[in-house]
């Protein structure tokens, strides 16, 4: 919000995490065309850190300040006053705007942006204030010839962070595994994912090496074809093994089958082989006089008939 004419500026994210966090000032210093002299928020960690009643601000905050050229300040602890003014401007939001969107909930926070500028040229920016009695609109046109100008350039809002790549070709980004070309193991490469944005850019020496779909938390190492091609030709070659033929079809196993009690069709057997034992002495009715001549022939019987028994 600015402060003389009370021109607001909302903007739904799905994160308040630093990057969130300037893309929404840098929205906003588009939005009326300018850039205050002095800007004041709250404590925010994203921007800082709190050292007793000193508020130390983290250099990519005091980077942000120096490219749009404007001081930062932090409302001191128990600074009711000034706290206020940060928090009074969030009323229409709460009691007007955030109502009318339950009666008919959007379908994204891309449609809650949509609606969120129209519903403040019409409640808001051309209304009087309570406290300056003039519609913001009106004051904002006085007010925009003392705003510092826009850069040329807009600042990269875009979250950057360096990843070092593993021997196997994989960064870690939130929860899940993204390739890399296999020139790049064990080197240190930049990640970069810009707000609003579904890709990771993965960037070697500044040179862009790789381009990933962000997915979610938890899922399935990411490979881009090439990568996944290159690794597995560099992991043959090191081992120095070719890739052996797979079958088409493989014999399948030999299965012991427990058939248990029962009946079953077998083979018929050849009882010719069995002619020259002749009959048991054993059994009853036979001629014992019969088989004894016939045992005593040789040993070829005996023999056969021991193995038999």
């Amino acid at each position: 919000m600015l402060c003389w004419s009370r021109v607001k500026y909302w903007w739904f994210s799905s994160s308040i995490e630093r990057s969130h966090t300037f893309e929404g000032l840098i929205r906003f210093f588009e939005a009326v065309d300018g850039v205050g002299a002095v800007g004041r928020t709250d404590r925010m960690g994203c921007l800082g850190r709190s050292r007793g009643k000193a508020f130390i601000w983290h250099p990519p905050a005091l980077e942000f300040a120096r490219h749009y050229g404007f001081a930062l300040k932090a409302c001191d602890t128990a600074d009711a006053a000034r706290n206020g003014k940060i928090e009074r401007p969030f009323r229409d939001l709460k009691g007007g705007f955030l109502p009318e969107m339950d009666l008919d909930p959007p379908a994204d926070i891309g449609e809650l942006n949509r609606r969120v500028g129209p519903w403040l040229a019409t409640y808001v920016h051309a209304v009087a204030h309570r406290s300056t009695g003039v519609a913001p609109d009106v004051r904002l046109r006085s007010e925009t010839p003392l705003l510092g100008p826009l850069p040329p350039l807009r600042f990269d809002t875009a979250r950057r962070e360096p990843r070092r790549v593993g021997r196997v070709p994989l960064v870690e980004w939130d929860g899940v595994f993204y390739s890399t070309p296999p020139e790049a193991a064990a080197q240190l490469v930049e990640a970069r994912h810009a707000v609003s944005s579904t890709t990771l850019e993965l960037r070697l020496g500044g040179r862009l090496v790789a381009e990933h779909r962000v997915v979610a938390a938890g899922s399935d190492p990411q490979w881009l074809p090439e990568h996944r091609a290159a690794a597995e030709a560099i992991a043959l070659g090191r081992h120095g093994r070719p890739l052996r033929a797979v079958p088409a079809e493989a014999a399948p196993p030999a299965q012991e089958l427990d058939l248990g009690e029962g009946d079953y069709d077998v083979e018929v057997p050849d009882l010719d082989l069995f002619e020259s034992i002749g009959p048991h002495p054993d059994i009853d009715g036979v001629d014992e006089e019969a088989f004894t001549a016939r045992t005593e022939g040789g040993s070829e019987g005996c023999g056969c008939f021991g193995g038999l028994g």
